[in-house]
């Protein structure tokens, strides 16, 4: 099934009807591409502080630059990917982990034939939504860009053991945009990318990626808002990722379906996007009811828009974490909304060779 652009979430009679909160959203891929970061209205970011924070929900991008540049005939310096932090916490070596999508992960450098043993950026001409090279003359979507990537995407399904793929909080780039101060360190870098993390493809199961803090993040389970204050649930209560939702052994569980609208079994996602850039029917909590469960993905009415991409999921009303938001099929009533379960994530993550970052990740309660 492929992820298609949506052109309106759960109607909103519906949405009045069994309380739902309903997204328009744009492509369901869920990161960022023609829609920049650049672009969104940074004049008030919050002060970061001295001691750089991981948090459930922060808004994180792989490029640590919001300059601007031309966009003369659809051209761009550069334009990186972006998307939400998911959960963080710690693995079984005691290193500091958050988990992400993994189509957030940038295209890999390709050989260059003209220059032997050499890389080159994977084409000049991508596609908009799947940023894969692309032929102009057949494709519409196909765009200009010349100095894409600024950083090599990482290679799948393998661990990876240098910091050439880092990872910034886009509100800290900000803050020294706005002020004038150095460019800000990231706050970690990529260490693995599941190799099924495909950008358009909802039929993945197990599309995250790990990402290792630097020794200086602290961890915090509380989810903040753009302006830098805690966010709360739909019911009330702060929203916290601090636990995994598991099942009575203590394993990661996968939650029950709903009923016919009632009784109803809802979770609850944090979307960075949703929340910087509100669009009609968009909310930056988004609660709904789950109707499938299908190979550990989990369909909802629970709304997301691009760039909400690797978010928090949680069952509605608790801290417990049951995975990130991976995407959504088009205009839809019948569950549109996509999220990859923690148990899928954890599991496959779980099964990779000993000392792979992630491996044993507990989520922090912090």
């Amino acid at each position: 099934m492929k992820r298609t652009r949506l052109l309106a979430g759960v109607l909103s009679t519906l949405a009045l009807t069994v309380g739902l909160t309903a997204t328009t959203a744009g492509t369901a891929a869920a990161f960022g591409t023609n829609d920049n970061p650049r672009l969104y209205n940074f004049d008030k970011p919050y002060d970061p502080g001295p001691v750089p924070i991981a948090n459930p929900g922060l808004f994180i991008d792989f490029t640590g630059d919001l300059t601007p540049h031309p966009t003369t005939a659809n051209t761009f310096k550069y334009m990186g990917t972006y998307c939400t932090l998911g959960a963080v916490g710690t693995d079984a070596a005691g290193r500091k982990i958050g988990i992400t999508a993994g189509h957030c992960n940038e295209p890999r450098w390709i050989p260059d034939p003209d220059n032997p043993g050499q890389l080159k950026a994977p084409g000049a001409n991508l596609d908009a939504t799947t940023r894969e090279p692309c032929d102009p003359q057949t494709s519409a979507t196909c765009i200009r860009y010349p100095d894409y990537p600024k950083y090599s995407g990482a290679q799948a399904d393998v661990p990876i053991t240098n910091n050439d793929h880092p990872v910034f909080d886009m509100n800290a780039v900000a803050w020294a945009k706005k002020y004038n101060l150095p460019p800000v360190n990231p706050i970690g870098w990529i260490r693995w990318v599941d190799k099924k993390g495909d950008a358009d493809d909802l039929t993945a199961t197990t599309d995250y990626m790990v990402i290792e803090f630097a020794p200086e993040v602290q961890l915090s389970s509380q989810v903040r808002n753009k302006d830098g204050g805690p966010v709360f649930q739909g019911g009330g209560g702060l929203f916290k990722v601090n636990s995994i939702y598991s099942g009575a052994g203590g394993a990661p569980a996968l939650p029950p379906i709903s009923g016919w609208l009632f009784p109803a079994t809802w979770i609850e996602n944090y979307g960075a996007r949703s929340d910087r850039t509100p669009i009609t029917q968009s909310a930056a909590v988004n609660p709904g009811a789950i109707g499938y469960v299908t190979n550990g993905m989990i369909r909802t009415l629970a709304g997301n828009q691009n760039g909400d991409s690797g978010g928090p999921v949680v069952m509605k009303g608790t801290g417990k974490w049951v995975g990130i938001t991976a995407g959504a099929v088009g205009f839809s009533l019948d569950y549109p909304f996509y999220t990859t379960s923690a148990k899928n994530i954890l599991d496959h993550l779980n099964a990779q060779p000993a000392g792979t970052a992630g491996k044993g990740f507990t989520v922090t309660n912090n």
